[in-house]
């Protein structure tokens, strides 16, 4: 699975067959319609099957949904948590209650922990994120966070930052995501990739955030032959040969994502 400092990532392994350096951090820019959350998956499912360590985040879907998923593609879920090697965390529930869950009497904290692992954030605002973020780089991750004590090389990938976008303003986020989110990915030496769905965000925003990151991927639908089909390349990988053309994603029935071609 791994070479010196670059790690083989499942689905990507055939357009960057060299390998990806620990560290490094991928903007995954997504049509709405595409077969993003299915990629992600298989990435995630083939890199535990492999041995690797995944910390994953929902936000489009419980984490309960996102365990079913795992399973479907072979994964011993529970083994794969209590080896420590995932997490599932839960960015998806404060969506459902205006960005904010109210916190419980007696808890100061905006992170709970799960019954089974993983954490649960209950509040998508970057005012409360940035202070929970500097709270916890000053207590130590650690304390709250297995993925935070991996060695480099796992994978961390959440699902769509739009979803956060959806209650906060782009500039705030943007500052939030450039000097608190990739500076930490990047310490645990992490491969990082962050789901942002296209035509939603302003063209600063994206422009930005492609500015910070060390590669694109790009997951969309197009006409062909008649009919919609699925697409993925890697659009930029900055200082690292990659195979930048488009390739045909395939879905199995059980959710696994191939590419053909």
């Amino acid at each position: 699975m791994s070479s010196g400092d670059r790690f083989s990532v499942p689905l990507l392994a055939q357009l960057i067959p060299d390998g990806i350096k620990a560290g490094t951090e991928f903007a995954v820019e997504f049509d709405p319609s595409s077969q993003w959350i299915a990629v992600a998956t298989t990435i995630a499912a083939e890199y535990l099957q492999a041995g690797g360590r995944v910390a994953y985040v929902t936000t489009t879907r419980s984490p309960e949904a996102a365990k079913e998923a795992l399973s479907n593609l072979g994964v011993n879920v529970p083994a794969a948590i209590k080896e420590g090697r995932l997490t599932v965390d839960d960015w998806y529930t404060a969506t459902l209650t205006g960005g904010r869950i109210d916190t419980e009497p007696g808890k100061a904290s905006l992170v709970e922990p799960l019954e089974g692992g993983g954490l649960r954030l209950r509040s998508l605002k970057v005012a409360d994120l940035s202070v929970e973020w500097l709270k916890a780089s000053k207590d130590g991750w650690q304390s709250q966070d297995v993925a935070e004590t991996w060695a480099p090389g796992a994978l961390g990938i959440f699902e769509s930052n739009t979803e956060v976008l959806r209650f906060n303003e782009e500039n705030p986020f943007v500052e939030f995501y450039l000097s608190r989110v990739l500076p930490n990915e990047r310490r645990a030496k992490r491969i990082g990739f962050g789901g942002l769905a296209t035509g939603i965000h302003s063209q600063t925003l994206y422009k930005r955030l492609e500015n910070a990151v060390d590669g694109i991927v790009e997951v969309t639908v197009m006409e062909r032959d008649g009919e919609a089909q699925d697409f993925l390349r890697v659009k930029s990988l900055k200082g690292q040969p990659r195979d930048a053309r488009w390739h045909k994603i395939e879905i199995k029935l059980n959710g696994e994502a191939t590419l053909v071609g």
